[in-house]
């Protein structure tokens, strides 16, 4: 009788536990941080910025970024990762539109007729 009135009264307390921890599923966004954050010195160091057809994808990138960073400092990380992806994909692109602005061809031309 004595241990089935311990086991009722810390049942609550075991579900508590369990639930609280499960709550922590979501783990850091580490990697997809540091992966932005690299995309994103490229597309400075690509000129992006200053690209007058990369500007607008850059800014994009950027503000994904702010506010990925933002998530994460409120740790929601869920929120934080898949802004952080987005933040990549329109980094990487910003580059890719500023060096090929600099190359000054066309991408139809470089395909070969």
């Amino acid at each position: 009788m004595l241990i089935r009135k311990i086991l009722m009264a810390a049942t609550p307390l075991w579900l508590a536990a369990f639930f609280s921890s499960c709550t922590m599923v979501e783990t850091r966004p580490v990697k997809q941080m540091a992966y932005a954050e690299a995309a994103m010195q490229g597309a400075v160091l690509a000129n992006a910025e200053t690209n007058q057809d990369a500007s607008a994808v850059y800014q994009l990138a950027r503000d994904n970024l702010a506010r990925a960073r933002s998530y994460y400092r409120l740790k929601d990380f869920r929120e934080c990762r898949r802004l952080a992806v987005s933040a990549r994909r329109l980094a990487e692109e910003a580059e890719w539109k500023a060096l090929r602005g600099k190359s000054g061809s066309n991408e139809e031309d470089s395909m070969g007729k």
